[in-house]
């Protein structure tokens, strides 16, 4: 099988998760690629960019919006996953992307990653997160 570019980026984030000694299991949650069943009570929205320098945009499309939807009403611990080139990997959990995005919105909407100093910044097209997200929050956030 051809090794496609977009496995290589998903692989630096998994292989991150599985390494973590909290880690007991990996699944594919659906069909819908880069959505993920950590343990059995988490569920990852992973997305990717292959731009080697920040600012990095990562696109919600109505159909993502509604999974990580379904995912929350379904009591599940829901991540964001943002792979940043090869840079770095942004976590956010349901509290960070409730402030960046308008999960009920029937138009996509969008998440920036910025790197100004040490740490990251996030926005996105319904606001803007407060605080800043360390590099290290990846992957003992999900934990």
């Amino acid at each position: 099988m051809k090794i496609q570019q977009k496995d290589l980026f998903h692989g630096a984030a998994l292989t991150q998760l599985t390494e973590h000694v909290s880690f007991k299991a990996l699944n594919k949650a659906d069909a819908k690629y880069g959505h993920y069943m950590v343990n059995t009570d988490r569920r990852l929205m992973v997305k990717l960019t292959e731009k080697t320098s920040a600012p990095w945009t990562f696109t919600f499309q109505p159909d993502d919006l509604n999974t990580i939807s379904s995912d929350i009403a379904s009591g599940f611990r829901t991540f964001i996953v943002l792979v940043c080139g090869k840079v770095t990997i942004c976590l956010l959990s349901e509290g960070d992307f409730s402030q960046l995005i308008d999960l009920t919105s029937p138009t996509a909407q969008w998440i920036k990653v910025e790197i100004p100093k040490a740490s990251m910044r996030v926005r996105g097209s319904h606001g803007t997160l407060k605080g800043a997200i360390t590099h290290n929050s990846f992957p003992d956030g999900v934990f």
